[in-house]
């Protein structure tokens, strides 16, 4: 790190690679590079430990661009030193992203209604039991189904990974609370994820099993076998070895830093680096990072990744009638039928549907009374233009119109198969 001189006697002025410390505001750069939660710890520990700062300033006005890592573990440190060091924190100058990802004030689920149709995408949400992380992980994949197609898998391979990893939180901390972004970037077809706590670490954890790692990095690399867990009474130690199966075989991205270690998988699970200098919050306190990249073009076999075991889509399982076709109910999804965007929301998430699971779907409009013409080019128009007739019809059966629903219908599909 470069530090310079202070400017004058009366400021305490320090440059960093990553980000600016003058007096008690710290000025983070772009929230893109991992060194950065280095430096907000240093910055932090500094202000709080030797010039016995009560209240911090962190101002944004530097802020362009926003990642998973180091964004959730820089906002798990930001809360860690209000709850346990009775520290304030005021934020300045936060870009519209930052806003929206309640980065200055994270989320608790126990605090929020989510719903089907929530999109708890990019926003930093933090959990402390099964049922949050379940109400998490379910809005997290509804958001995705209705947002952008996915390759077939893939929506089960967030489900499994994202239930997994944040379990372990749940189990293993110590703590009891994580912090969660799932970021959505649609130009690299890519979901981040980033999963932090602030508890023992792996390292500490496995120290009380047989394992005995030797350090930080030796415990990382054992935990991404199968079977190693502290104590199998608790759990199988499959999470962190499955996620690694998955995030190969997709050609995704893999980092994990748990106390002073870190380990960084590229694409096929190759080690790309490691690192057994990582900055930990104390003894006590030596915090775990899971951030993680999939692929969303890029078809997931958990059958394989998993070694046959099989992940049941509760989603869709409620929708399977008596003889394994499922029945999608336009008036149960909430989003309306009179406007584009509800119609490419249902669009995007019938395709889901079917590539995760095959079967006959029926598009069922009873207990719909009207919809507007937009909404049916949308739904049906350009699903019957990107699949084609065909392979709709094979697909697809629409059931229960009422006849205004069918001549709205008709015209549109007139008017959009006449521009073919």
């Amino acid at each position: 790190m470069v530090s310079n001189e202070p400017q004058d006697s009366k400021r305490n002025y320090i440059k960093k690679f990553n980000s600016i410390i003058e007096d008690n505001i710290i000025i983070p750069g772009n929230l893109t590079n991992q060194h950065l939660v280095l430096e907000f710890i240093t910055s932090i520990q500094r202000l709080v430990y030797k010039f016995n700062h009560k209240e911090i300033i962190i101002d944004c006005s530097n802020v362009r661009h926003v990642s998973p890592i180091p964004t959730v573990p820089i906002v798990g440190v930001i809360n860690y030193f209000k709850e346990k060091e009775g520290v304030q924190f005021k934020f300045m100058n936060l870009n519209s992203y930052l806003r929206h990802s309640n980065f200055n004030s994270p989320k608790q689920v126990s605090d929020a209604s989510i719903g089907r149709l929530t999109n708890t995408l990019d926003k930093i949400w933090t959990f402390s039991n099964s049922d949050e992380i379940n109400q998490l992980v379910t809005s997290f994949t509804s958001s995705l189904r209705r947002t952008i197609v996915c390759k077939e898998g893939v929506i089960n391979g967030v489900i499994w990974a994202t239930n997994e990893v944040m379990d372990n939180v749940i189990q293993h901390s110590g703590m009891g609370k994580g912090f969660v972004l799932a970021q959505l970037d649609k130009k690299s077809n890519r979901l981040n994820v980033c999963i932090y706590d602030y508890g023992y670490g792996i390292y500490k954890t496995l120290l009380k099993s047989t394992f005995k790692p030797k350090s930080a990095v030796d415990a990382i690399a054992l935990c991404i076998k199968e079977g190693v867990t502290r104590d199998k009474k608790i759990g199988q130690g499959n999470g962190l070895w499955g996620l690694f199966n998955i995030t190969s075989q997709n050609e995704g991205n893999l980092s994990i830093i748990s106390a002073k270690g870190g380990v960084f998988f590229s694409k096929h699970g190759k080690i790309a680096k490691t690192s057994n200098e990582i900055v930990i919050l104390n003894r006590i306190n030596q915090s775990t990072t899971i951030s993680f990249s999939l692929n969303l073009d890029k078809e997931i076999s958990l059958k394989d990744a998993l070694h046959g075991n099989y992940v049941t889509d509760m989603f869709i399982e409620n929708m399977i009638g008596d003889f394994g076709e499922i029945i999608y109910r336009i008036a149960d999804v909430g989003s309306g039928t009179g406007t584009r965007e509800s119609g490419l929301l249902m669009k995007n998430e019938l395709i889901n549907i079917y590539n995760a699971n095959k079967s006959k779907i029926f598009i069922d409009f009873a207990d719909v009374g009207i919809i507007s013409s937009s909404f049916a080019d949308e739904l049906i128009g350009k699903l019957i233009d990107e699949i084609g007739f065909y392979q709709f019809q094979s697909i697809f059966q629409i059931v229960n119109m009422n006849k205004s629903i069918q001549l709205i219908f008709e015209s549109s599909l007139k008017k959009r198969l006449g521009n073919i």
